[in-house]
């Protein structure tokens, strides 16, 4: 049985915001899911060698043909990413650039429903809505159309490195002031950003109600 939505992160973090807030969009949705790290996986950026124009099988041995087989058969996407040095993380833009393995020809994803997750530093990020664009861009030009972009608070690694208080570059006195000190209310929570965790479940909800349409129309 194939899942009716595929869920991908590109946080590397166990467990992490972005992580449970693509969560909280596949489970308000009510439908079979797969929820995939991509950090856990080998997916590498695309290699042009075009292997894949004769019959949409990407050809580069590592984990993405596989996760690829599970896409095709799927509804919907809801990717999770972050915005490293203000662009969208690597794990999330080597996984964008290897649907083109799919969209050539037969254009495989179109018509797919998508959501898509950005979280930064204080939900303000330098890059967090370019990440977003990028990732939606990304999707569009698979065909896909994207229900709805949320974003939310994130953490920065200052806060658990070891040396976030007196590091030189530190982000800490950027986003609480000088002389900052490491406590527990300085760490943000998907749980605690009410207003973001309605959305998802909308966003959620709109998603089940749009591929059951599409379903009966099939």
């Amino acid at each position: 049985m194939y899942p009716q939505v595929i869920g991908v992160s590109g946080s590397p973090v166990e467990n992490s915001n972005t992580d449970r807030l693509v969560r909280a969009v596949l489970e308000a949705s009510g439908l079979e899911y797969e929820f995939v790290k991509l950090s856990q996986l080998t997916i590498r950026p695309c290699m042009a060698c075009l292997g894949c124009t004769g019959d949409n099988v990407c050809k580069v041995k590592d984990d993405f043909p596989e996760l690829a087989e599970n896409l095709k058969m799927a509804h919907g996407l809801v990717i999770g990413s972050y915005p490293p040095y203000a662009s969208m993380d690597g794990f999330s833009k080597a996984f964008l650039e290897r649907l083109f393995s799919m969209r050539h020809q037969k254009h495989l994803n179109k018509g797919k429903l998508a959501v898509v997750v950005t979280t930064g530093i204080g939900g303000e990020a330098p890059g967090l809505m370019e990440a977003s664009q990028q990732v939606s861009a990304a999707l569009q030009m698979e065909g896909m159309e994207v229900l709805g972009r949320l974003r939310a608070a994130g953490n920065v690694p200052c806060l658990v490195c070891g040396h976030g208080e007196e590091c030189p570059i530190s982000a800490l006195p950027w986003l609480f002031g000088e002389e900052t000190k490491i406590t527990s209310d300085k760490f943000c929570r998907i749980e605690n950003q009410d207003k973001v965790l309605i959305q998802a479940r909308e966003l959620g909800q709109t998603l089940a109600r749009r591929i059951r349409e599409q379903t009966v129309k099939g």
